[in-house]
């Protein structure tokens, strides 16, 4: 239960998201319909049946994709087609695609090389990634060998490495023990 000065404390910040009647369809499929939300600093978790919109909220906040209705806002601007934005953005995908003859600390570099920060910052953010996900020892592994589990904290490790602002992680404990 929350104290009266955690919900004060809650109640006087600007929102990390705010979506205002977003909907989403998929042709005739309807993804989520006319959701209002505003996700303050901290933990949030989203919880529901397969199906229900999780993902797309998700694919949403991070500008993934655009709501065909309403509006999503992120760390104060809008989400959709925000290249500034989406750098600030950690964001682990329930889907896996990797390149498989890449090693998993050759991935997440690969990777973070786009950021345009240089090959020595995205070595050691690569590096230091993989350390945190508990990787360190099989960095130098193909991700074709792999378990579930280490391609999940790969993912893992991609969405931490440039210290973002907003972390948002779609499934993020499935294939982990």
């Amino acid at each position: 239960m929350m104290s009266r000065i955690e919900k004060s404390a809650i109640e006087n910040t600007e929102p990390t998201v705010r979506v205002r009647d977003a909907s989403r369809w998929y042709g005739e499929i309807l993804g989520v319909n006319k959701i209002s939300v505003d996700i303050h600093p901290g933990v949030t978790g989203l919880v529901g049946p397969n199906g229900s919109g999780k993902s797309t909220l998700m694919n949403m906040i991070c500008g993934l994709i655009r709501p065909d209705q309403g509006s999503v806002m992120a760390l104060g601007q809008p989400a959709w087609n925000n290249p500034r934005l989406r750098r600030r953005i950690g964001y682990c995908s329930q889907v896996d695609r990797f390149y498989e003859d890449f090693t998993g600390e050759q991935f997440v570099c690969s990777m973070l090389e786009l950021h345009g920060r240089g090959r020595r910052w995205a070595r050691r953010a690569a590096a230091e990634a993989m350390d945190m996900a508990q990787l360190a020892s099989n960095a130098g592994r193909k991700i074709r060998a792999y378990s579930k589990g280490m391609r999940q904290r790969v993912k893992i490790a991609l969405a931490l490495a440039h210290q973002p602002d907003l972390l948002v992680l779609d499934e993020p404990f499935n294939g982990l023990d």
